[in-house]
């Protein structure tokens, strides 16, 4: 896989229409809006994040392909924004214009460098690819479902393209260096999926996901993303098979059929 293929991907997905059911008269109950405000205020705010410095990064990199990627990338997670932020105005739940972790995770991802950016960017959506499945739990309404379901498909591919940086644009290290590095990224991983927890276990549990249980989650997540880091991984979405070039249809075999739906 190239950038190249990325790309193409994602020109085909953003093409896609996306068909949610925006007339849906569902309304959130008053615990349910309890529950979930607080963390969808927070991830409504993440999936806005401006781009432009890793932009700027991409275009420095001299690479058309990798620099195009990202700028889907970027329009992707801000559709996702938009999407969420519909739904928080048709609730009454009101837009965050920052917020403190959203502020963390942008000082962290500046001081070192493009591939440590992405290396931050994976650590924020391996969280989301577990905090959008509770969501999609937590309540029956359709169009929040709906909107979960797109975002986490889309996800697949977002993994998929940072890991496949971290595979060509990180450095060559000595066996030390590069034992640091993956412990002190295993690190952030666990310091971050302990901070989300704290700050929003009520929407978590709501979906189903006690500590033990979500730390697992991310765990497997995170040996996921790991794994396809490695030169000579295969690069594979969910569902367990290898991404072809221009088959968005690929990353759509999430979520499995265990899952409830509204009816």
């Amino acid at each position: 896989m190239t950038f190249a293929d990325v790309k193409t991907y994602f020109q085909a997905n953003h093409a896609r229409f996306a068909d949610l059911a925006w007339d849906d008269p569902h309304q959130l109950s008053l615990s349910q809006k309890r529950a979930i405000s607080a963390s969808l205020q927070t991830f409504q705010r993440g999936e806005g994040t401006g781009g432009d410095h890793l932009l700027a990064l991409a275009d420095q990199l001299g690479d058309a392909d990798y620099a195009a990627a990202m700028r889907l990338f970027i329009q992707e997670e801000a559709g996702h924004a938009d999407m969420l932020g519909q739904f928080m105005d048709r609730q009454g739940i009101p837009r965050l214009k920052t917020h403190w972790l959203h502020e963390v995770f942008r000082g962290l991802g500046r001081p070192l460098g493009l591939v440590h950016m992405v290396r931050v960017i994976l650590t924020a959506e391996v969280v989301a690819t577990v905090y959008y499945k509770a969501l999609f739990n937590a309540t029956f309404s359709g169009l929040l479902q709906q909107i979960c379901r797109r975002i986490l498909l889309d996800e697949e591919m977002h993994l998929v393209y940072h890991c496949l940086a971290v595979r060509q644009l990180s450095p060559p290290r000595n066996w030390l260096s590069a034992l640091f590095w993956r412990q002190f990224y295993r690190g952030l991983m666990a310091g971050t999926a302990l901070t989300v927890y704290v700050s929003y276990r009520r929407p978590l549990r709501a979906g189903g996901f006690g500590l033990g249980s979500f730390c697992a989650a991310i765990a497997t997540e995170y040996a996921r993303v790991e794994a396809m880091q490695r030169g000579t991984a295969p690069l594979v979405a969910r569902g367990g098979q290898p991404v072809a070039a221009a088959e968005p249809a690929g990353a759509w075999q999430w979520p499995n059929p265990s899952l409830r739906v509204a009816r």
